[in-house]
């Protein structure tokens, strides 16, 4: 009897497992769509930001500016966008795992690395290993604005015109689709303009209810030649954090959207193992409930017989 009650005591608790990760399954794929709308609503803006430095770079020389000039890579800056909480599969792993190849493919030491991160997973995870953190940035909050990068973009602006990094890299996972995050590094600086196209291209997913809204960047940015007031070094100037904020942001978003797509698969995978464990046990509880009849059953015969 004690195997039978304990047997149904492990089937209660599966139970409301599964009620709890059905529910963080729902929540999930909500924040997802919203993550993912979010994004897609902040791309006209940044693809007009697009427009007008690729006008600019045809009017002015930007080679010799402080945030576009190419130096020998010595040490780097890692920009880490990681989740505050668990529960989301290899998502982190797999950001954490792209940024020390990224470290690997440019041969640079763990000495000459400072690390911005973005998400409590990532402070975590280079923190144990001894790399220098210059910040960390608790990404609770689901919504933002490009105005809440403003303060990162002037901290990693200054590090990298004072010298002490040549080069800064964004690691953060790309939304490709419900089920398939990829895990990508961007040059944030030097500035370069193929590297903002490459990253407004990819805010719209490849498969999907939104991928109908791809448009072809690189026709949309050849036009006429504009008049610049007061000029266009002083709007280079002005564009430029912004533009870094964009890249920000929009790291951001698709982090977001990856984290609540990979956690909503982790929970529809726990939900079905939950149902299958169930199906187990209430097997094993009817086995030995069978078991137990049998034996009474067996016990009461013996004994009518044996007073024969």
């Amino acid at each position: 009897m004690s195997s039978l009650r304990s047997i149904k005591g492990k089937i209660r608790s599966v139970q409301k497992t599964h009620q709890v990760t059905k529910a963080m399954e729902a929540v999930s794929g909500v924040k997802m769509r919203k993550s993912q709308i979010a994004a897609l609503m902040a791309r006209p803006y940044s693809f007009a930001a697009f427009r007008i430095l690729s006008r600019i770079t045809r009017s002015v020389d930007i080679a010799h500016h402080p945030l576009v000039l190419v130096r020998p890579v010595n040490r780097v800056l890692l920009v880490v966008v990681t989740s505050d909480k668990g529960l989301a599969g290899g998502l982190n792993s797999g950001a954490t795992k792209c940024a020390l190849a990224t470290l690997a493919d440019r041969m640079v030491s763990r000495e000459n690395t400072g690390v911005l991160a973005i998400g409590r997973k990532g402070e975590e995870f280079f923190s144990r290993r001894g790399y220098l953190l210059e910040k960390h940035i608790q990404t609770m909050k689901d919504e933002s604005a490009i105005s809440d990068f403003n303060g990162v973009v002037s901290l990693i602006t200054d590090l990298f015109t004072n010298g002490k990094y040549d080069e800064c890299v964004l690691v953060y996972t790309n939304f490709r689709s419900t089920f398939e995050q990829e895990p990508v590094s961007r040059i944030l600086l030097p500035f370069s303009v193929e590297g903002l196209s490459t990253m407004i291209k990819g805010i719209v997913p490849e498969r999907g209810a939104f991928a109908e809204a791809n448009a072809n960047i690189e026709n949309d940015a050849r036009g006429a030649d504009y008049l610049f007031e007061p000029s266009p070094e002083v709007v280079f100037e002005t564009l430029l954090p912004r533009l870094m904020s964009i890249q920000l942001h929009h790291a951001f978003l698709e982090a977001k959207a990856s984290e609540h797509s990979a956690r909503m698969v982790a929970m529809r995978n726990a939900s079905d193992k939950a149902s299958e464990v169930t199906f187990s046990l209430t097997r094993e509880y009817n086995k030995a409930r069978q078991s137990a009849i049998t034996r009474e059953m067996s016990e009461i015969i013996g004994g009518i017989e044996a007073m024969k």
